[in-house]
């Protein structure tokens, strides 16, 4: 696909510039994968999803938010299809060792920073599933590798941080 903007207008009337990442079809609904493009033109590293319509000259129109959990869980299940074939994903998974000394493989699923206590933070959860409970999601602060990628976990020191990270948790869970 060749790269494709397009705008959608916000909640408050105005209109946001996005990048289409990829656009596919379930049998009821065409999709589109996209990013945000800020004023200088780069892409923002979150990826959304919603549902389109294309008019008569091919363009998308129309756009909606997914409406279903099943639908999130699909537009999931082919994003995480994307970057598992076209990105080397490293960054995105990190092994720490559990109380037993096991070691477990855990998949960041946001990555954000606190500009107030000048400190970079990720949401993640167990990888592999298997001996954890479903859905479990943990916070705190890490250092980053040149890549990227999680080099050292430490600890969210105080209320105050763990306030903010608990808002960032319920903005994400509002999308």
């Amino acid at each position: 696909m060749d790269e494709q903007n397009f705008k959608i207008q916000l909640e408050d009337g105005t209109e946001q510039e996005c990048r289409a990442i990829i656009t596919f079809d379930s049998d009821d609904h065409s999709y589109v994968l996209y990013s945000i493009v800020d004023e200088a033109g780069n892409d923002s590293e979150e990826v959304s999803a919603l549902r389109f319509e294309l008019d008569e000259n091919g363009q998308m129109t129309d756009f909606t938010s997914l409406e279903t959990e099943e639908e999130w869980e699909m537009v999931d299940e082919v994003l995480n299809t994307l970057i598992a074939e076209f990105g080397d994903g490293e960054e995105d998974f990190f092994t720490i060792s559990d109380e037993n000394g096991k070691e477990v493989v855990c998949e960041v699923i946001h990555r954000f920073e606190l500009k107030e206590f000048n400190k970079s933070y990720i949401l993640y959860t167990f990888a592999d599933q298997e001996d954890m409970e479903i859905g479990e999601i943990f916070a705190a602060c890490y250092i980053a590798g040149e890549k990227g990628e999680v080099q050292d976990l430490l600890p969210i020191e105080t209320d105050e941080e763990w306030e903010k990270v608990e808002q960032e948790l319920a903005s994400l869970n509002q999308k």
